[in-house]
């Protein structure tokens, strides 16, 4: 085989390879995260995106991307004038760290990001940091 078209080949399978770990990471992200505390969160997954609070309870929700292309912009015209807006995300996965007492409780997963062969695949993007920091 011409190494070329080895090379050709072989590139997909180091896509799966991807796909499969960042399934991994959302899968022992719900139990590896669970009792994390505010500050672990906020080391590993950064400031979220959005904060809901009832009571004890805290949700934060972190959008799941892989930076490529994670943001459209809109521009809106008003007559003459033409207002941008680039602060729309897409994401296929929405990240909610449930925290009760400042303790991670539960970890949630929203939206349509699963395969086939590598569930909620895409929500492991946002809590690599966290599950491998957590692995060693």
């Amino acid at each position: 085989m011409h190494p070329r078209l080895a090379l050709i080949a072989f590139i997909p399978l180091l896509a799966a390879c991807a796909a499969m770990q960042r399934s991994d990471d959302a899968a022992a992200a719900k139990t590896h995260m669970l009792d994390m505390s505010r500050q672990d969160v906020l080391a590993c997954m950064g400031i979220p995106k959005k904060k809901a609070h009832a009571g004890n309870t805290e949700v934060w929700a972190y959008p799941s991307t892989d930076g490529s292309g994670d943001s459209q912009s809109e521009t809106q015209k008003i007559g003459s004038l033409s207002l941008h807006n680039n602060t729309r995300d897409r994401s296929d996965c929405t990240v909610d760290i449930v925290m009760t007492d400042g303790i991670v409780t539960r970890v949630n997963y929203i939206g349509p990001s699963d395969s086939l062969f590598a569930p909620n695949e895409q929500c492991g993007y946002a809590v690599a940091n966290c599950v491998n920091a957590n692995r060693f």
